[in-house]
Order: structure tokens, then C-alpha cells, then sequence
């Protein structure tokens, strides 16, 4: 989580200097509403990414051992979604579904709400460079 956490900084600084350069009225509310849903949208895919692999994997029951005491789920992945070279795959995937997927719609509502721009694939990520530029030279010392 703590790289959903820097990117949803770097998205509530993308989203206040478009704002502010694009002269559109209510910039925290911009700021505020890409934040929320972008956490909104990451939790939602991590529960896709959950459901996704309890779906496709082999035993999702858990039956009491009452001789152990504990819950004896069948924990080995022999038919599951994630064995083999395809399964490690998948699971980096699934790591990055969550931060990618809100990521891309975040730059469609600031393409097209905040900006009413017409849909251009590289137009989505205007104003990054400048961004990142903007956040080196504000660690510059006046002399």
C-alpha cells in the first residue's frame, strides 16, 4: 500500500498543477475527487484481483479439523491459478492491476472532464514531465 500512497500524492499534484494551469474553477475539489476515487477504484480491484484468483483456484472451502482445532484448507497450489512460470506471471499482474488500472482512469477524467479534450491516447499523460521537473527544481536553494 505504501506505493498506492506515493502514486496518490503524485496524482494529487498532477491533478492541482493541471488545475491551476488549465485556470479551471475549484482546484481542491479536482484534487479531492481524482484522490478519492482513485483509492476508491484501487480498492475495487484489489477485491477484482481476490475474486479472480478464488475463482480459477482449486479449493476455496474451509472445513473445521476437529482433531487440530484449526481450519485445514487445502493450501497447496497443485491446480491453481498461480503455479508454474505463468502463474508468477499472473501474480505480478495482479500486484500491478491495482495501481495501473485507477492510474489510466484518473488521466481519462483529467483528459476529458477537467481538460474537454478530445480522447488522445498520449494527451493522457501531459504535464508528468513538467511535474516531476516542477517537484526537482522546487528542492533548488535560492542563492
Amino acid at each position: 500500500m505504501v506505493f498506492g500512497g506515493l502514486i496518490t500524492i503524485l496524482i494529487a499534484v498532477w491533478i492541482y498543477r493541471t488545475a491551476t494551469e488549465a485556470n479551471t474553477g475549484n482546484k481542491l475539489y479536482w484534487v479531492a475527487g481524482s484522490v478519492v476515487v482513485y483509492l476508491a477504484l484501487q480498492m475495487i480491484m484489489i477485491y477484482f484481483n481476490a475474486m479472480i484468483i478464488e475463482i480459477f483456484d482449486g479449493d476455496v472451502s474451509s472445513k473445521y479439523d476437529s482433531a487440530g482445532g484449526l481450519n485445514a484448507r487445502d493450501n497447496s497450489d497443485t491446480a491453481g491459478l498461480q503455479t508454474g512460470t505463468g502463474g508468477t506471471f499472473i501474480g505480478i499482474l495482479f500486484e500491478i492491476i491495482p495501481f495501473v488500472v485507477p492510474f489510466f482512469v484518473i488521466a481519462v477524467i483529467r483528459l476529458l472532464l477537467m481538460l474537454k479534450q478530445p480522447f488522445v491516447f498520449m494527451a493522457l499523460f501531459g504535464g508528468i514531465k513538467e511535474m516531476f521537473i516542477g517537484i526537482k527544481n522546487s528542492f533548488k536553494t535560492s542563492e
